[in-house]
């Protein structure tokens, strides 16, 4: 191994667990979120031969981007 490669690999080895480090506190503070900012967000799937078209409902956290039980809706035409 050329000194280069180690060196390289101790670099990736030290990013990686400062990214790690980060990303328990980002989960730490995103579990504190008190959901104060919530978007209403919908998504459509249309129906085919055999079903219905779909739609679904839910609301979704602009900081933490948790989203609330998914309500769904059919609009009951096929295709």
């Amino acid at each position: 191994m050329t000194p280069e490669y180690i060196k390289l690999k101790l670099q990736i080895k030290r990013k990686m667990k400062t990214i790690a480090k980060h990303q328990l506190l980002l989960q730490d503070l995103k579990s504190q979120c008190p959901h104060e900012e919530v978007v209403a967000k919908e998504s459509y799937v249309s129906g085919g031969y055999l079903n219905t078209g779909e739609t679904s409902y839910w609301n979704e956290c602009t900081l933490c981007g948790k989203r609330s039980e998914i309500t769904r809706k059919s609009d009951g035409m096929f295709g």
